[in-house]
């Protein structure tokens, strides 16, 4: 019985005092009402003392028997608990032992609301001339607590942190509604559920298969299936849980990106340059390409002037700056200026409302595919090329190249995403069949679909090196 491991000390008669005098018996409380807080469960929440009554000097030990029932049941049930012989008259309750107790006694009262309990102490002396006690009956006010989850993660390839369930990222509990979580944050497209412990995936929340605004709770696989809340458009989020009600709801805190569609324009870019808006976050606007000398600003059209656009806060060239939009770019009072005619990166970002000009970067990733690839024409087993630690612009392959068979050559191309569906885009040779070349040039797109060949004669082991600064490639059998 949950009970039996809370009394602070049972005994026998050893060192038990003898005399006990004239006390009368009675019981009391460290406090009359008790709110059990699952937040506080190993913490003390009552107390339950009683004096020893008396054996009349007589020198019987006493026993004692605690009862505790609801009001007005007449302790015809609840908890009967023989104490016997001891001088600690003691019984303590934790949060979470108190809520455990009551739930196996009365498992019929309300949760978080209060019940009234009936306390009484009977003290029975083992002299037969001593008559019974009992003490006067005590009510006392006790609140169990509804089990909750108390802390929730969120976790999935749109969040911060990403799938790992150690990493997962904590959301806010409110203080007054333990029910109730929320988190604010930059949320990238992909999925997301919400875990309830780290380092592990269950207990979980998933969402539900018809509503995107509820969840089921997930305490095994079989449960409900492990479905999850899709993030269409990377942003800055919030995220509001109710536990009670298991509701859910995602709001974007960016608003509408104020365009869609922007230039590079000036001495700069004498052709208007259309910046590409992120598919992944459309608050994001990047070039990666030559730039000429002189001064530069954004606009929403192709036009230098009568159109609205952005200019730098300051006259500045490359680097981070801060942007500001002015309704028509031929009034702009400050400019971007690049230094000298090259290859740049630049990236608009309009949630921060900055723009950074920096060297150069063309990929972050290439990869190597095709029959005469390790990986063949598998996404799955595909190969990623190394990036160099010292330029970033140029990645090389070591390894096998083969052909098909005696009479098939083998052939290659380079994805520049990882795009199952082929329609992504790709660093294809200048022409079909093209012959591998120690100085050779591609493009980059889908079609025509053009490959390198590899024959049979001329299968082995090759260093191949992609410099996308300089758009070459290099093919050295080793």
């Amino acid at each position: 019985m949950a009970i039996l491991a809370l009394v602070g000390t049972t005994g026998c008669e050893k060192g038990i005092e003898l005399d006990k005098g004239e006390t009368p018996l009675m019981v009391n409380f460290s406090s009359d009402s008790v709110q059990c807080d699952q937040r506080s469960d190993a913490q003390e929440a009552l107390q339950i003392t009683w004096t020893s009554g008396t054996n009349q000097g007589t020198g019987a030990a006493i026993s004692y028997l605690f009862e505790m029932d609801l009001k007005g049941n007449d302790f015809q049930g609840g908890i009967k608990y023989n104490i016997g012989k001891t001088d600690s008259r003691v019984i303590s309750f934790t949060h979470k032992a108190l809520t455990d107790t009551l739930m196996h006694y009365f498992p019929a009262i309300p949760l978080e609301q209060f019940s009234e309990f009936e306390v009484r102490v009977t003290a029975t002396v083992s002299a037969s001339s001593v008559p019974t006690q009992v003490s006067p009956v005590k009510v006392i006010n006790i609140a169990p607590y509804k089990w909750r989850v108390l802390n929730l993660y969120i976790i999935g390839d749109a969040t911060p942190n990403g799938w790992d369930n150690q990493l997962a990222t904590p959301m806010i509990r409110d203080y007054d509604n333990i029910a109730y979580f929320t988190w604010q944050g930059m949320l990238k497209k992909g999925e997301i559920k919400f875990n309830a412990q780290l380092g592990d995936w269950y207990p979980c929340y998933v969402r539900d298969a018809d509503d995107p605004t509820k969840m089921h709770y997930r305490e095994k696989e079989e449960d409900y299936p492990d479905n999850k809340w899709e993030i269409d458009v990377a942003g800055n989020y919030e995220i509001k849980v109710d536990l009670d009600l298991l509701t859910v709801s995602f709001t974007n805190l960016d608003g509408t990106v104020p365009f869609s569609t922007l230039y590079l324009v000036g001495e700069a870019a004498p052709a208007a340059i259309k910046l590409d808006q992120s598919s992944e976050d459309p608050f994001i606007f990047t070039y990666n390409g030559p730039l000429a000398a002189g001064n530069m600003l954004i606009s929403s059209t192709t036009a230098t002037s009568g159109c609205a656009g952005y200019q730098p806060a300051d006259n500045n060239g490359l680097g981070t700056t801060n942007v500001l939009e002015i309704n028509d770019i031929g009034s702009a009072s400050n400019q971007w200026n690049i230094p000298s005619a090259n290859k740049y990166s630049v990236e608009l970002d309009l949630r921060n409302n900055q723009l950074k000009i920096g060297s150069y970067v063309g990929y972050e990733h290439i990869w190597i595919m095709g029959s005469a690839a390790p990986g063949g024409w598998s996404w799955d087993n595909i190969t990623e090329m190394q990036r160099s630690s010292s330029n970033p612009n140029v990645f090389t392959y070591e390894g096998p190249l083969k052909a098909e068979s005696a009479t098939t050559p083998g052939e290659l191309k380079f994805p520049l995403e990882i795009d199952h569906s082929f329609g992504g885009d790709f660093i294809l040779a200048p022409q079909a069949n093209c012959p591998m070349s120690e100085n050779g040039t591609y493009v980059i797109g889908n079609t025509p679909d053009n490959k390198w060949i590899v024959p049979e004669s001329e299968a082995g082991n090759y260093r191949i090196t992609i410099d996308v600064e300089n758009e070459t490639i290099s093919f050295v059998k080793l």
